[in-house]
């Protein structure tokens, strides 16, 4: 039995080893490129890049394009047209919201549940523990924090996870 074993160990590392050499053999990476082109020649652009400012045939070095200060756009390329893909990002932008004292005194206290150890999930609702808000990780603590106030409370109002 283990000569059996060892002659098919032996002939499947036999013919791996020449199914390497012959693939080694024969491989070459660059049979399907295409030549380089001649001297003086273009290569094609591998991305369209429409700010990209088109090639001068005047003169084969050219300085850079004057650019608008602060923003890098060519100077050749319109305003408008820079800003169009991306005019909504600042049209309609909500001002940034005031903490009123209703707010202010609903904000839980703790920004990490003490039972689960997760950030607080302000789409959860939230408990009183000695008269300030609690919030709460995932849907299963607010269960157990109402079950047991006294044992959790103290590790929301010093924002730390219970130990286990």
């Amino acid at each position: 039995m283990i000569r059996n074993l060892t002659l098919f160990a032996v002939t499947f590392v036999a013919g791996a080893l020449i199914a390497l050499a012959t693939r080694a053999a024969w491989f070459d990476p660059h049979r399907h490129a295409a030549a380089e082109p001649a001297a003086g020649g273009e290569y094609a652009p591998m991305v369209s890049n429409p700010l990209t400012p088109a090639p001068s045939s005047a003169s084969p070095v050219s300085s850079p394009a004057p650019t608008i200060p602060a923003t890098g756009i060519p100077a050749s390329v319109s305003p408008g047209a820079a800003t169009a893909p991306h005019a909504h990002h600042g049209a309609s932008t909500p001002a940034a919201p005031t903490a009123s004292p209703e707010t202010a005194a609903t904000a839980p206290v703790n920004t990490v549940c003490a039972i689960c150890g997760m950030d607080v999930d302000p789409k959860l609702p939230t408990a009183v523990y000695q008269g300030k808000t609690i919030g709460f990780g995932c849907k299963m603590c607010p269960a157990k924090f109402k079950a047991d106030p006294d044992r959790y409370g103290p590790y929301y109002l010093r924002n730390e996870v219970i130990k286990k």
